[in-house]
């Protein structure tokens, strides 16, 4: 469908101090035009949204556990993709991975074990 002129330019030619061939195509911005934009911006927005609290969750759990020999990225869509390094004990590998999962801030969880440690081993 072609973008609707607006027909009423020529009446803002001389408050806008456009000629009368530039102000006859002045666009009219209407519903049809705003919203697929308004729409990309607000899912763009819960997915940044999603994000941030799966990042929130992820860092409370692992302080909950007392858990450092980790490391974590969250993905845009809520995602969690960690390594427990190699002296992490399978049971504890278990039980952090299933509080993840239950977490309804975080959509899933990748989860592996490393072949070294992340960080100093107590």
């Amino acid at each position: 469908m072609p973008t609707q002129w607006n027909r009423n330019a020529a009446t803002l030619q001389g408050r806008s101090g456009l000629s009368p061939r530039a102000s006859r195509w002045t666009p009219r911005l209407g519903l049809r035009t705003i919203a697929p934009v308004l729409l990309c911006l607000a899912l763009s927005w819960t997915a940044y949204a999603g994000q941030s609290e799966a990042e929130a969750a992820v860092a409370r759990i692992l302080f909950e556990t007392d858990m450092e020999n980790t490391s974590f990225s969250v993905r845009p869509d809520g995602f969690v993709d960690i390594l427990f390094g190699a002296a992490v004990s399978d049971a504890d590998y278990i039980r952090i991975v299933e509080k993840m999962r239950s977490d309804p801030d975080i959509k899933g969880v990748l989860a592996g074990k490393a072949v070294g440690n992340f960080c100093a081993v107590k």
